[in-house]
């Protein structure tokens, strides 16, 4: 097998040939053309496109090319990696980092965001990544607050099959399309003109024979009335199967991130490690003792020599002695019975996703200069995930009365002056946590749009209203209900020797519950369905967001200077966003009553009305060192009825001194304002295991995220330079390289619950309104809002390159993309937080809302067409990194470890590369085609990441931002257009 395995790699790498030798210089994209010139030369259904409206501006002006740079996804290049999501095919470009999709965000249930797709540009969030569907906005998917898909869309609405191209603009472009355009700009591009029916039929599965997934799709477009009008009709349906647990190899052995217990300030040893065979030393599925309650000390947990710690109950309440590790640091250890202990393996690897499209247009010439057209959006996604624990609770204290307690127990409680046992649980009797949310798109749109001439200048005009509503079901199944678990789990036996509830059998009738079912916490498999039924509900909300869009604008040539004709785009902008709710009586309940969720019904709208000026002048044409030399510019004025006005503008230079190079320069101010849920959500809480910064105790909190309405925009400063390189004497060759830096003031964002109590405990005292403490000293609940309180800094670089040229029968495409991230700074009351070159999504240390990526990623891709057959091989990946960049590492003589630069005894994350193989035949002349596509073709497994040392408990390794979890990935199918 290892010399099979070793022959592909070796085949694989002489395939790419050229191509691969371009990794040292490169790390961003894999598709398209690199300029958007190129792109104002595809074809759509073998009708030429005469001018193209390139995103990033809105002049339309045959042949220009914006200063902001543009990367160019095809449908040849969509069709080669057929994914059964448009989003993965779109974030695989190196400019994009650390967008959510079904694979790397299964475990999250209270926020509601799981399911949903989006694309993050530069790493900044997607929320700073404006998505537009033809140039026209996108209602946002999820509420959220304060958190990097709050107010972002949601790709799965988009209607795939009709998509022509996708356009990326890895620039600020605020001035130009508004708000939330602060890294760029990602517009889908529709095939109106489209004419005849396609279809596609495709199947696929991991080479674990899981994760089944299937894409049907169909799309027609016919003209009418003699082809003044035209129509359009697509539908799609896909699917793709959860993941329950994680059996791959990889995961075998438990790696985690933990304290070192046996760390002191000055013995040389690293206040963090990394260890295997991790599990969690406070809790089993169904039961562990961990220490005693003597009558002398009856508010005490005693370990040290209590005679009944370390008893671990199982199936059908029986028990066994429990080995902890050798390495214990609360809520983890590492070795003894980690693995009855572990639950990590028991969450969804990938969750359930069901997603259903249907897109229709019809347009009409009124004129031979106007026509109208209206369009209808409807799409339906459904995601289920299940989160790896039930609900846990590591502070159980179970009194001797319990008379669930075995007789041999408490015996030996009796013998030994125990008055109660202190336990943990991950309840394996209550069903397992999970999410389960469906998404309702809907969109209308009417519009017209034509053409004039004034006083001999040709100009484009055109006007729409648009509404969109995404209605999010929330549900939370088998969520559990904390004061009925409170109830059911203290019971006693009643005068007639009955197990009832303690509440029924107290003094006080005011707290009876009749209801009240018994709950035996020493086992599995002890609990009836009665019992299960009292302690547990789904937990739910519907949430409606509507956005109301009414545009006009115009595009034209007035003037005219030496060098050419002056190029003027105006319009103007009305847009209303509202949310409105409605929650189950339980989820609506104060204080919380749900274990998570906790959802409340959010209501609010804001309105923004804009007007915007955008140009292109020509400075000089034709002349020495300057064939072309543009001043391109652009302003807008945004007033928002909740924070006032804004105005943003862009300034931008394109000069070809000669044929060969052309270089771009541009300047913007951008913004992105607070979303609905940063605005108005009026609550999700759920539980965790929470460290208490007065005492480092650990006990479960609730926290609660509320928006906040005194939010103001984000402001950023972007500014590009760039040059690309067209030699005339390598004809099919263009490459291009781009510096970019991006400075963001008043960053908006929520400090989260445990650095709001450590703030407030070092003497942060604004923050400790937030903090509600009990009568006995502890945390109860932490309130997390958004603030406007970071400075972000983003530079880095991209370079692309293309290369086309025949060879032997057929023709060779090279393509080569990548993104440097030089700079990744989240700067934070006088703290620098470093974010370049981070593999460990969640689990670095201290880096709270801190902007992160892998230095640098790349995508290289060697295509060769020989009709009718056409194979495409692609190399991508990310560099190596780190768990944070302020870590010092160390395993003896370690410094004292700090808060800026804590010490740690290894700091290397390893990078990946994967290499995907695209093959498709033509059935003659039949307009069928079939095609397989083999994902990480040499299966290889993710990087070893340690868990996150705050997750409260094991949750397994942390590589899911960056790696492909699933392994090698196998889709067959069929496509055919008439």
């Amino acid at each position: 097998m290892m010399k099979e395995t070793n022959s592909v790699t070796a085949a694989v790498r002489r395939t790419l040939g050229i191509a691969g030798s371009t990794l040292l210089a490169l790390t961003t994209l894999a598709a398209g053309t690199a300029s958007a010139q190129e792109a104002q030369s595809q074809e759509s259904s073998g009708a030429v496109l005469d001018v193209v409206t390139v995103t990033g501006t809105r002049i339309v002006r045959d042949g220009y090319e914006a200063p902001t740079p543009i990367s160019v996804l095809g449908t040849e290049q969509l069709a080669q990696m057929a994914t059964t999501n448009l989003a993965d095919s779109v974030n695989r470009l190196p400019a994009l980092s650390g967008g959510r999709s079904s694979h790397n965000y299964s475990g999250n249930i209270s926020s509601g965001t799981a399911g949903i797709n989006t694309l993050n540009l530069r790493g900044l969030g997607a929320n700073r990544t404006l998505v537009l569907l033809d140039g026209k906005r996108m209602v946002p998917a999820t509420l959220g607050t304060g958190d990097t898909a709050t107010g972002a869309p949601d790709v799965n609405s988009i209607p795939t099959a009709l998509i022509q191209r996708v356009e990326i603009v890895t620039g600020g472009a605020s001035a130009v399309y508004g708000s939330d355009a602060l890294a760029g700009v990602v517009n889908f591009i529709l095939d109106k003109e489209f004419t005849g029916i396609k279809g596609t039929a495709q199947v696929g599965e991991t080479t674990y024979h899981d994760n089944e997934s299937q894409l049907y799709s169909l799309a027609l477009g016919a003209p009418f009335a003699d082809s003044r009008g035209h129509v359009l009709f697509s539908a799609e349906w896909a699917g793709s199967d959860e993941i329950r647990g994680n059996n791959r190899p990889w995961n075998d052995a438990g790696y985690q991130l933990m304290n070192n217990p046996a760390y002191t300030p000055t013995n040389g040893q690293p206040q963090l490690i990394k260890r295997f065979n991790t599990g969690m030393s406070q809790a089993t599925a169904g039961g562990l003792i961990t220490g005693c309650y003597y009558g002398t000390a009856p508010n005490t947990a005693v370990q040290a020599g209590c005679p009944l710690r370390g008893t671990d109950f199982v199936e059908g309440g029986a028990y066994l002695p429990f080995n902890f590790g050798s390495v214990i640091s609360n809520p983890y250890m590492s070795g003894g019975d980690w693995e009855r202990s572990r639950n990590d393996n028991l969450q969804s690897l990938t969750m359930q996703m069901d997603r259903s499209t249907a897109f229709g247009r019809a347009s009409f010439d009124v004129t031979d200069n106007t026509s109208v057209f209206a369009e209808l959006g409807w799409s339906k996604t459904r995601a289920i995930n299940h989160h790896a624990l039930r609900t846990f609770d590591f502070n159980l204290k179970i009194p001797v009365t319990n008379p669930f307690i075995p007789d041999e127990i408490r015996n030996g409680m009796i013998a030994n002056n125990v008055t109660s046992l202190a336990m943990g649980t991950t309840n394996a009797d209550l069903p397992p946590l999970a999410g389960d949310n469906t998404r309702t798109f809907k969109r209308y749109a009417l519009g017209v749009e034509g053409s004039f001439t004034m006083a001999g200048d040709d100009w484009s005009w055109d006007a729409y209203a648009q509404r969109s509503t995404t209605e999010a079901l929330q549900t939370a199944p088998g969520n559990r209900i904390n004061p009925n678990y409170t109830k059911a789990i203290n019971s006693v036996r009643d005068p007639s020797g009955r197990i009832v509830c303690s509440v029924n059998a107290d003094a006080n009738p005011a707290n009876d519950d009749p209801a009240c079912v018994p709950y035996n916490p020493f086992g599995i498999g002890v609990n009836s369905q009665a019992v299960i039924d009292y302690i547990t509900e789904t937990g739910w909300a519907d949430q409606e967001l509507t956005q109301d869009v009414v545009a006009i604008s115009a595009s034209g040539q007035p003037f005219s200077s030496w060098a050419g004709p002056i190029s003027l785009a105006f319009g103007a902008e009305h847009r209303r966003e509202e949310v409105d709710g409605v929650a189950s009586v339980l989820d609506e309940a104060s204080p919380s009553v749900f274990f998570a969720g906790n959802y409340h019904a959010s209501k609010g709208d804001y309105n923004v009305t804009e007007g915007f000026v955008e140009t292109v002048v020509p400075l000089a044409a034709n002349v020495p060192a300057a064939q072309s030399l543009d001043f391109n510019g652009a302003v807008r004025w945004t007033d928002y009825s909740t924070s006032g006005d804004v105005v943003t503008w862009k300034a931008g230079t394109t000069w070809q001194p000669i044929d060969d190079i052309r270089v771009r320069l541009t300047r913007s101010r951008d913004i992105r304002a607070p979303s609905l849920g940063d605005l108005f959500n009026a609550g999700q809480s759920g539980g965790s295991n929470f460290t208490d910064p007065r005492d480092q105790s650990q006990y479960l909190v609730t926290s609660v995220t509320i928006g906040n309405p005194e939010l103001k925009p984000e402001e950023a400063d972007t500014t590009g330079i760039g040059i690309v390189f067209s030699p005339r004497f390598i004809p099919g060759f263009t490459m291009s390289i781009d510096y970019y830096n991006i400075e963001i003031d008043g960053a908006i964002a929520s400090l989260g619950a445990q650095e709001n109590a450590n703030r407030c405990e070092r003497g942060i005292t604004d923050l400790c309104r937030y903090v509600i403490r009990g009568a006995d000293g502890k945390i109860v609940t932490v309130y997390n809002q958004p603030q406007n309180i970071l400075g972000q800094e983003a530079s880095g670089y991209d370079v692309e390159m293309s290369y086309n040229l025949p060879i032997g029968p057929g023709d060779l495409q090279l393509r080569a993309l990548g993104t440097y991230f030089d700079k990744l700074q989240t700067k934070d009351s006088g703290a620098t937080v470093e974010g370049s070159g981070l593999n460990a999504g969640g689990a670095g240390i201290g880096l709270g809302n801190a902007l992160q990526s892998p230095k640098y990623r790349y995508l290289v891709s060697a295509g060769y067409n020989w009709e009718p057959v056409t194979a495409t091989l692609t190399m991508r990946g990310i560099s190596s990194g780190k768990y944070n960049n302020s870590f010092i590492v160390c395993t003896e003589g370690c410094p004292t470890s700090t808060l800026a630069n804590p010490t740690i005894d290894g700091n290397h994350i390893d990078g990946v590369k994967y290499f995907d193989l695209s093959l498709n035949g033509k059935l003659l002349d039949s307009g069928a085609e079939l095609f397989m596509v083999v994902e990480n073709l040499l299966n290889e497994e993710p990087a070893l990441v340690a868990g996150t040392r705050g997750g409260g408990y094991y949750n397994g390794q942390d590589n899911a931002d960056y790696y492909d979890r699933l392994g090698r990935y196998y889709r067959v199918g069929v496509r055919f257009q008439f």
